[in-house]
């Protein structure tokens, strides 16, 4: 008896140790989820605490928006301080390009490091920026704090939009992303406003000072009420590995690129001929160097500032090329529509500003409704399709305008073309965050914003070059004799009181023929919008909040001892 005893203390002591009890099978279930965030169920902030976070995110957003486009009506007072007029295409698009370039190495420190300081960091760097072009003494001081402004306003936008994914549950993803959007592009289109009326009231300068007292309180929110859920961590990786990722040759490759770019097209038919040697240079160095990324970016892999693993996805180039395309009949339209007003309608820079508010109201509607709408069907690519059309609709108005064009006129073709755009431009952010990876958020929220500040660098140049040269032509063609120093020089709200009589009519003239050609590219953006979105996968989004239900112990052992019973069958078939 003693040892059939034995024998079963014996069994039942080798039993217990293949089968851990329940509370061992509960210690290594919960030491799992420390290890694994993605068996760590979603904490999503809602309610008052995620009204906290977007009131403190979106006005980081308002800060750095209306600098985007406050330099507008700011340009005039620059060039009569410092007289460099072959400076000023360089004021508007420094930002542009080192927000493109930078795009991306921002999605990869939000993906690598702590999200919140990330964030702060961008904030920092963007006052810095407003300190430097503040206190300029001189024109390229100007430029140089545009660029550092734009590198930091590059981190708030795209951080903007990683933290609604990261903080918001899915459900509420299209609706916050079409909110901030509607608030980006109102910020953007009032900068002008508020600059014109900082440049005529007090001086340029205002409109980078008044950076800092808005900005020191957005810092003190942002430490207040930013809080990043324990689900979401930040990956491993040493600052080896951190550097490596950041891929800086494809950064310094995009930048050069678009330098190159910018430098072509503001001396082309301006201050040189096209056929100029230095001009066909930065042309081809411009083309030479964009090859150059995409080769270098598909030989850093996974390092790359836009991995190829994401960018092959249907999914994602579509949407990618449709943000790009669309963004440039946008950024045409907000930066030549109250050169429009100014020039051609004689009306003041804050009084243009007021005639854009359809314009501002129409596009906040249109992204609203649109991701209202996709938050309840979860479909894409229809609203893409439906807002393009209605954008091409109402660029089509606004390209028929001309100089006696009434007022009822230009507002039915602001209305209409506001609403559309404000409906599609959106969603390609809200599509590829939704059918991205956890992991691969932050990257692929760096590739749409570099898409969209992209649009900003490649389609602003280009339609200065349009504007710029075929108002020239027009000039030198016409029979007045008039300076083109001083055409080039003067901006768009004070050619009535520079000029007089048929030296007048000649300017405007020129400035029509200038606008229209705009809004003939910007209308040809706007329609291949339309094909583009036809390329775009009809798929539902999916709700990455749902998460299965975490397993019972008893479920833990038997799924462990499944797995023990199927090495075994394996080694078996291997011996």
């Amino acid at each position: 008896m003693a040892d059939v005893s034995d024998s079963e203390n014996s069994n039942r002591t080798e039993l217990d140790r293949s089968q851990p009890s329940s509370a061992s099978a509960s210690d290594d279930s919960k030491q799992q989820k420390e290890k694994d965030p993605v068996d760590i169920p979603p904490d999503y902030a809602t309610g008052v605490r995620l009204l906290l976070i977007m009131f403190t995110i979106f006005v980081s957003t308002i800060l750095v928006s209306l600098e985007i486009g406050i330099i507008a009506t700011a340009i005039p007072g620059i060039t009569n301080d410092f007289r460099k007029l072959d400076n000023v295409g360089w004021y508007g698009s420094a930002t542009f390009i080192l927000a493109a370039s930078a795009s991306p190495l921002w999605g990869k420190l939000f993906k690598y490091l702590d999200v919140k300081w990330v964030y702060l960091s961008a904030v920092g760097i963007f006052l810095v920026g407003s300190i430097v072009a503040a206190a300029a003494p001189t024109s390229v001081s100007v430029i140089i704090g545009r660029a550092i402004q734009g590198w930091g306003a590059s981190g708030v936008l795209g951080g903007t939009l990683i933290v609604i994914n990261y903080v918001a549950p899915p459900r509420n993803h299209p609706l916050l992303i079409g909110t901030w959007m509607a608030v980006f592009m109102v910020s953007t289109i009032l900068g002008p406003v508020i600059g014109g009326a900082f440049t005529s009231g007090v001086t340029w300068r205002w409109c980078f000072w008044i950076n800092l007292p808005v900005g020191g309180p957005i810092i003190v929110l942002l430490l207040l009420f930013l809080r990043i859920p324990k689900h979401i961590k930040k990956a491993p990786a040493t600052w080896q590995e951190i550097i490596l990722a950041l891929d800086l040759p494809g950064f310094c490759l995009l930048l050069v690129s678009l330098v190159c770019l910018t430098l072509a097209l503001q001396w082309g038919g301006q201050t040189k001929s096209w056929n100029d040697g230095s001009v066909i240079a930065t042309l081809v160095m411009w083309i030479v160097l964009s090859i150059g990324f995409f080769i270098t970016e598909w030989f850093q892999g996974h390092h790359a500032m836009a991995p190829f693993s994401i960018l092959k996805l249907r999914m994602t180039w579509s949407n990618a090329l449709f943000c790009l395309i669309s963004y440039g009949a946008l950024y045409q339209v907000m930066f030549y529509l109250p050169i429009y007003f100014q020039s051609i309608h004689g009306q003041s820079a804050v009084t243009s500003g007021v005639n854009t508010l359809p314009f501002l109201a129409f596009f906040a509607l249109g992204a609203v409704i649109s991701g209202g709408v996709i938050g309840k069907t979860r479909y894409t690519q229809p609203y893409e399709l439906l807002g393009a059309l209605i954008m091409t609709a109402g660029m089509a108005l606004i390209y028929i305008l001309d100089a006696d064009s009434s007022k009822a006129m230009y507002i039915g073709a602001e209305v209409l073309f506001g609403f559309g755009v404000g409906m599609c431009n959106q969603i390609p952010m809200t599509a590829v965050q939704g059918f991205s990876k956890l992991e691969d958020v932050s990257s692929a929220t760096g590739i749409m914003v570099m898409c969209q500040t992209l649009s900003g660098a490649y389609f602003v140049a280009i339609a200065q070059s349009v504007f710029a040269n075929r108002m020239l032509q027009t000039v030198l063609s016409g029979e007045a004799h008039l300076d083109i120093t001083l055409v080039l020089g003067t901006g768009a709200s004070e050619i009535q009181d520079v000029f007089s009589g048929d030296d007048l009519k000649e300017v405007i003239a020129a400035y029509m023929v200038g606008i229209k050609d705009v809004f003939a590219f910007s209308l040809a953006c706007a329609a291949f919008a339309v094909l583009l979105s036809l390329i775009i996968p009809l798929k539902r989004l999916p709700d990455h909040g749902k998460k299965d239900k975490p397993m019972t112990d008893e479920a833990v052992v038997e799924e462990k001892n499944k797995m023990d019973g199927t090495v075994e069958e394996e080694n078996r078939d291997r011996s």
